[in-house]
């Protein structure tokens, strides 16, 4: 695929990607999580229609499931992944797509994440608090919270849940239900991305930017950006930043949040990935399709 084929990455601003591969699903992506480790990702679109890409954006499983998805995220290691089906089925699948079990928590529930050895989901509630699953369905833990959670991402080397609320509440919480910290926040909040080797915390904070938080819930730094932050990517080590807007933007920032790349898509971003080298990144749009971006 030939990025002759994507004008509008070479009408903004900064170094556009040198290429771009694609794929494209059959309807509205419900679903997307990229696997940190083994690179490969997972999505799942409004028929049900599961698939796992390899590296490149290329089928390599396809499964059709009895109801669509509405959440997805899937193991670093890539040997397990969770969803949220309806309100509040939450079922765990393999690494081949099969599903492993399913279980409804007693709540509509507002976010899932899972850790990146596939071993513990957490799935919050609208009402607030949560729970923790373990890889049998059995209750690990329940995580008591003041706000509801809309946003929750696994540290990879520690037991640590990070999650926010989509106004008022950045917050810390170990695997086994304990508070670790809570911090107030004074913005909205749209998504939550973090920068693993320092524990960078950043968040897509609308109409403030982006806010960066360190390991305990200090707010170190941020970055404003033209338009409504409302995605948000960072690589492991933080070289990357990927962001996209309210108004239809898309932006490639470094460490340091300088813009290395600023365009205007044709349709809206609804989900992006930062490769954990930050040389690559992944985004789906409201036109189900998919894009692998490598500068």
């Amino acid at each position: 695929m030939s990025i002759d084929q994507f004008t509008w990455m070479n009408r903004g601003a900064g170094v556009p990607p040198r290429s771009v591969s694609g794929f494209r699903a059959e309807t509205k992506v419900t679903g997307f999580s990229g696997m940190l480790e083994c690179g490969d990702f997972v999505i799942s679109d409004e028929l049900g229609t599961l698939y796992r890409l390899d590296s490149l954006l290329n089928v390599s499983l396809l499964t059709r499931l009895q109801e669509p998805l509405k959440q997805l995220c899937w193991s670093a290691t890539g040997n397990a992944g969770s969803a949220l089906s309806g309100k509040n089925t939450i079922t765990r699948i393999d690494e081949k797509l099969k599903v492993i079990w399913s279980v409804e928590v007693p709540f509509t529930c507002s976010v899932i994440a899972i850790d990146p050895y596939g071993l513990f989901t957490l799935v919050a509630s609208a009402e607030g608090g949560a729970i923790v699953f373990d890889d049998r369905g059995k209750r690990a833990a329940t995580v008591e919270t003041t706000r509801p959670l809309a946003y929750a991402q696994f540290l990879v080397e520690e037991p640590v849940i990070i999650a926010a609320a989509e106004h008022g509440l950045l917050g810390a919480y170990g695997v086994s239900g304990e508070k670790i910290w809570e911090q107030p926040l004074w913005s909205n909040v749209g998504d939550l991305s973090i920068t693993q080797n320092e524990i960078n915390i950043h968040l897509a904070a609308l109409n403030h930017g982006i806010k960066v938080y360190n390991g305990q819930g200090e707010n170190t730094t941020g970055y404003i950006l033209e338009g409504t932050v409302n995605r948000i990517s960072t690589s492991y080590r933080g070289q990357q930043i990927l962001a996209s807007t309210v108004e239809n933007q898309i932006y490639r920032l470094d460490h340091d949040g300088e813009m290395l790349w600023a365009a205007r898509p044709e349709s809206a971003v609804t989900h992006l990935y930062s490769h954990p080298l930050g040389k690559q990144g992944v985004a789906v749009f409201e036109d189900n399709q998919v894009l692998l971006m490598k500068w």
